[in-house]
């Protein structure tokens, strides 16, 4: 286990611990509760299209396309405005909506997100070309495409963002896509992927998403498009449930209550 993950763990108990002795004096104080989220931010990396961003655009794509070049994708949720300082994220999953795959036959992919570790631009360009509406328009200033991650600002470690450097080699949760009729397609349940969105609830401004990339990126026609969230029906959906920290007040007295039980084991 990795030390990442390991205080993950250790966090989770001690929280689970508190939330514990809290619902003894107020139950309804760590008391399960669910939440869902659209992305805030979400675009398109296009090998074929290298300087072109896809931030507007009414779908994503990853995975292989029958030409043989990559596209990948970034998502961005907030967590911090959604969900109490301090709770305990007990599950988390994402739904992802595939809404095409490639009209000449298609290859089946086992897609994976991927915790990103540097910040970037969503963008607002859609397709300049409606016969090449997946290669977007050309990125202005700020905006991600397959060879920056703020154009103009900041280049990916290497074309399309670099595992270890750009986004975390390791995979919080993967699903293997088929066709458009399989959808929707479920993320999620993992611990690595519920230590992802812990993460950027106690510290916000290190949330810089996911990425998601079919493995291996060795097989053509694995592309898929999925909605994006400015799809109102097919966009991103994050579910995660959470157990809220107790009230101050509910704390102090909960300490009170312990000390008073303390005592009168030592006068006991």
């Amino acid at each position: 286990m990795n030390s990442r993950l390991a205080h993950w763990n250790l966090a989770r108990f001690l929280r689970t611990v508190v939330a514990g002795l809290a619902a003894l004096l107020c139950p309804e104080a760590g008391a399960a509760q669910s939440v869902t989220l659209r992305p805030v931010a979400d675009t398109s990396l296009s090998e074929t299209a290298p300087n072109n961003n896809l931030g507007a655009q009414l779908f994503t794509t990853a995975g292989v396309t029958q030409n043989n070049t990559k596209t990948r994708v970034l998502y961005q949720f907030d967590i911090a405005a959604n969900i109490p300082a301090g709770s305990l994220i007990t599950s988390v999953e994402l739904v992802l909506e595939v809404t095409r795959q490639p009209a000449d036959g298609y290859a089946i992919g086992s897609f994976g997100l991927h915790r990103m570790l540097v910040s970037w631009g969503e963008g607002n360009k859609v397709a300049a070309n409606p016969n090449n509406p997946g290669q977007g328009a050309p990125a202005s200033s700020g905006e991600a495409t397959w060879l920056q991650r703020l154009h103009g600002v900041a280049s990916w470690s290497a074309p399309g963002g670099a595992a270890g450097t750009d986004f975390a080699a390791a995979t919080s949760a993967s699903q293997v896509v088929y066709t458009v009729g399989n959808s929707p397609y479920s993320f999620g349940f993992t611990s690595a992927i519920a230590a992802d969105v812990q993460a950027w609830l106690d510290a916000p401004l290190q949330n810089f998403g996911w990425m998601l990339l079919v493995e291996p990126e060795s097989e053509a026609f694995t592309a898929r498009r999925f909605g994006s969230r400015e799809d109102a029906l097919n966009a991103p959906l994050l579910h995660i449930q959470y157990e809220p920290v107790p009230e101050p007040a509910s704390l102090a007295s909960l300490g009170c209550l312990l000390g008073l039980a303390w005592l009168g084991r030592r006068r006991g």
